[in-house]
């Protein structure tokens, strides 16, 4: 993953992140792969750097709100592709938030405030796939993720939710692509061309 340099366009940092997140998950299901790869430190240090540059322009809580929204976006249109129907999908949800909330036990986990904005975004996934938010959606994603930054903690805590994100659509996005590394980069160099700009 290219170095991010401040500042980003948080729909430039999310599909980056989804891209290298896709390609790590494809590559631990090459025969003979590690099951449990390390962490991949350049993508933590290109999305903390892309939020310090934010933090000094003063814009970390409107762009890391776009960020987040970008891959929630992106998380519900491949968990939709897969299960096709809107049904599915809230029964997908609740199952996995109850999942979520049961491991999630530390003090301030990311993963049940991801799925409340997860469950805003798949409301109308069917209508507008792949398409980012209007002020009503936004305004309701936005306030489930500006209770969970801490004062002081902002860059960390955002970092925090935008990693829960990718890697869950990191892992989705390969499984739909059956972790084949080509179609990945396919899929997403018509979606990074054909996403509309915010």
């Amino acid at each position: 993953m290219s170095e991010m340099t401040a500042p980003s366009e948080p729909r430039t940092v999310a599909f980056q992140l989804i891209r290298t997140t896709a390609l790590d998950e494809a590559a631990r299901h090459t025969p003979g792969a590690d099951a449990q790869p390390p962490a991949n430190w350049e993508m933590h240090r290109s999305l903390t750097a892309a939020l310090e540059g934010w933090q000094k322009n003063g814009g970390t809580l409107t762009e890391s709100l776009l960020l987040t929204e970008w891959l929630a976006v992106e998380l519900a249109a491949y968990l939709f592709q897969q299960l096709r129907d809107q049904d599915r999908m809230e029964r997908w949800l609740r199952d996995f938030g109850d999942e979520v909330c049961q491991v999630q036990q530390h003090g301030h986990p990311a993963g049940p405030t991801a799925i409340e904005i997860l469950s805003v975004v798949a409301e109308d996934v069917a209508a507008r796939p792949q398409r980012p938010a209007e002020a009503e959606r936004l305004t309701r994603i936005a306030t489930p993720y500006l209770l969970y930054l801490r004062r002081g903690h902002e860059v960390e805590d955002a970092r925090e939710m935008a990693l829960t994100f990718v890697l869950w659509a990191g892992a989705q996005l390969a499984a739909l692509m059956h972790h084949e590394a080509e179609r990945i980069t396919a899929y997403l160099d018509v979606r990074d061309h054909a996403a509309p700009q915010p």
